[in-house]
């Protein structure tokens, strides 16, 4: 069952309006690009002026944090650069498309909250159902105490709502729009961006497993884009992706990924290869599990 142009998704395809042409939207992608990195740079700049002007030589040691994501501040100014691409979207729609950056979530320009909601608690719920095996054995540490934890909550939330929005809103909102205006592949409106999803989060820090990790990138690009495509709007998607990111940001991280604010850590290294590639050929196969149920309960509603 793969997704089709279905009347939802074709109204969610028409936001693009009438300029969708292809190089427009090559060029859109190519300058949301540059704006990142150019403000990713200065903002990289400023942050390591600031630090130095404190402590001579703090402004290096947070560059090392972030690398490896490895402190608390580490993981909310990583949060924060992905945050970045949202000025560069913007003007992008606005000076190049001639639309707003609301066209990208639904044809009302509004969020459906309890869409939002309803993926969130699914997540959470689920993943704390299948990670029971791992608290009743044991397998984890707890990183942080609630007294660390609890002050950097607020802005991690925020941090990873603005994080997670903004990247369904290029990879499931901007490009599936564009491409699905002009083309009726689905390999080019809703393959595409998620290979480019999953490319994007290629590591060299995953070792022998980084591409085993960008295949399964692609997978969740592909499921978030099959149900983007379905309901005709990106509520779902947007809250899907917060839970998960919440679960392994926040909750119970792998060290060496991100790990800085989680409040508990599996008990293996991130070099153990075996023990990376059974973790993610796990959870790739519970993420189907969940997929496949979710499409016999879209055929029984039919």
């Amino acid at each position: 069952m793969l997704p089709q142009k279905t009347v939802r998704f074709e109204e969610y395809a028409a936001c693009a309006g009438p300029y969708c042409e292809p190089w427009r939207t090559a060029l859109g992608v190519l300058l949301i690009a540059g704006i990142y990195a150019g403000g990713g740079y200065l903002l990289g700049i400023f942050v390591i002026y600031i630090a130095e002007s404190i402590q001579i030589g703090a402004g290096y040691v947070l560059v090392f944090e972030m690398a490896l994501g490895s402190t608390p501040r580490a993981v909310l100014i990583s949060l924060l650069l992905i945050a970045l691409i949202l000025p560069g979207l913007w003007l992008v729609l606005k000076f190049l498309h001639h639309r707003s950056v609301l066209s990208l979530i639904a044809p009302t320009g509004k969020v459906h909250w309890n869409h939002y909601l309803r993926a969130v608690i699914f997540v959470l719920v689920f993943s704390a159902i299948t990670s029971l095996p791992v608290y009743f054995n044991a397998e984890f540490t707890q990183q942080l105490s609630l007294a660390e934890w609890l002050p950097w909550l607020a802005p991690a939330l925020l941090m990873l709502f603005l994080q997670t929005t903004t990247e369904e809103l290029v990879f499931r909102g901007y490009l599936m729009q564009q491409l699905a205006a002009h083309f009726h592949s689905r390999w080019i409106w809703w393959v595409l961006p998620a290979v480019i999803f999953g490319a994007i989060h290629y590591s060299p820090l995953h070792g022998e497993n980084s591409w085993l990790v960008v295949g399964a990138t692609i997978l969740t690009g592909l499921i978030l884009g099959d149900i983007t495509a379905r309901f005709g709007d990106l509520s779902i998607a947007m809250g899907l992706h917060f839970a998960n990111n919440l679960t392994v940001i926040l909750l119970l991280g792998v060290p060496g990924q991100i790990s800085g604010l989680s409040l508990f850590l599996h008990d293996f290294n991130i070099q153990d290869a075996d023990a990376m590639r059974i973790g993610i050929l796990s959870s790739t196969g519970l993420m189907l599990a969940v997929y496949f149920v979710f499409l016999l309960v879209m055929r029984g509603r039919r």
